[in-house]
């Protein structure tokens, strides 16, 4: 890993004084026409641009990395690609499918009419979050949310017509957020949503609310999943504050009853108490990516923040002045996450977050891959 570090490093110094641009073109598919006024921009940052008359676009100084271009329009499907700052395409040419009005009236007309008043606040609280951020966030345009509920699966599932609009007053940003997937299943109460994120940074008032953004940006950083990553590609989780131990989940009988003559079986925690160090779950995939895989459950401390009150209130096991306290689970232990410097890690599906990581990772406090963290000052 510290390897990794030191290659890494240098091929950053290189790149930093060679950066390149991405430069293409949107045309609508099948033909030859631009799309003018598109919306091209690297998902989860706040790096953007709008294609031309013409359809071109440019998106100059590609940051350094591995990142989501997302194309959006309304009348058209959205497009996505995965696009590496070492290997950027020449002239890349987009073609976007247009949107059937037929099907997008079916499938609006498939939703409830009343889904807002069944469903608007657990939509919040799950994608916005019920963090003490998100009482400073609001979502501008709720109108285009729609819901359906299937009895038959006993899943919840959204939809929006355009762009979810976010401010979010309390860290400083407005987001556009392009909703792809929103599911809850009632049976697993496994929740997953999907989207594209682009941030614009809000104006101050004066300096006074420019300072508090910034502490609130680094306070939302502090103990975040973007810091454990961040931490962990650096191989500085134990010197940036992180203890990670495993958590073994083993059968037993529950004697506290019976079911025809026979304990049922329960599992529960085992916490090995042996911390572990960066190496024993991240290694070197190449100069620019390290690798994160585990099996078992990881248990994550951070050692330099305590649990929000929110969150010690509404659960019984946290108590007021604990560290924050995570868990994070690969379901298929052979797969291997990609980690990149800015804590970007690829795929999503691949790893799931317990516990207070559940709770925090929610828009309200979501921030950009190009968030350059500063420590405030005591």
């Amino acid at each position: 890993m510290k390897t990794l570090i030191t290659v890494c490093c240098m091929f950053i110094g290189l790149l930093a004084n060679a950066q390149k641009s991405l430069n293409g073109k949107i045309i609508v598919a099948g033909t030859n026409d631009p799309i003018p006024y598109a919306s091209i921009f690297l998902s989860n940052t706040s790096v953007g641009t709008v294609s031309k008359e013409n359809g071109q676009f440019t998106i100059a100084n590609f940051p350094n990395g591995r990142y989501d271009l997302v194309v959006t329009i309304l009348g058209y499907e959205t497009y996505t690609v995965e696009i590496n700052s070492i290997n950027l395409p020449e002239n890349l040419v987009i073609a976007l499918q247009p949107k059937p009005k037929e099907l997008e009236e079916v499938i609006v007309a498939n939703y409830d009419k009343n889904g807002w008043e069944k469903w608007g606040d657990f939509f919040m609280e799950m994608l916005i979050g019920k963090t003490p951020n998100s009482w400073d966030c609001k979502l501008l345009n709720k109108d285009v949310v729609k819901f359906q509920y299937s009895k038959k699966e006993n899943i919840l599932r959204a939809y929006a017509s355009e762009p979810l609009q976010i401010r979010n007053d309390a860290l400083g940003y407005d987001l556009i957020y392009e909703l792809k997937g929103f599911e809850h299943d009632y049976k697993t109460r496994i929740f997953y949503y999907q989207g594209y994120p682009l941030f614009t940074e809000r104006t101050p008032k004066n300096a006074r609310q420019l300072t508090r953004w910034l502490t609130k940006r680094a306070e939302t950083y502090e103990g975040s999943l973007m810091h454990f990553m961040r931490s962990l590609y650096k191989n500085t989780l134990v010197q940036d504050g992180f203890e990670l131990r495993k958590i073994k989940k083993q059968k037993t009988e529950d004697k506290r009853f019976k079911i025809n003559g026979v304990y049922p079986t329960k599992e529960i925690d085992i916490l090995i108490d042996i911390p572990l160090n960066g190496d024993s779950i991240a290694f070197a995939i190449d100069s620019v990516t390290a690798g994160l895989q585990f099996t078992d459950y990881l248990q994550v401390v951070y050692k330099h923040k305590e649990m929000p009150s929110m969150y010690v209130r509404d659960h019984r096991n946290v108590t007021i002045g604990q560290p924050v306290t995570a868990r994070l689970l690969m379901p298929d232990p052979k797969k291997v996450v990609s980690v990149l410097a800015n804590g970007s890690y690829f795929f999503g599906k691949d790893i799931l977050t317990v516990e207070y990581w559940a709770w925090s990772e929610k828009l309200s406090n979501l921030l950009p891959l190009d968030y350059k963290y500063i420590k405030p000052k005591p």
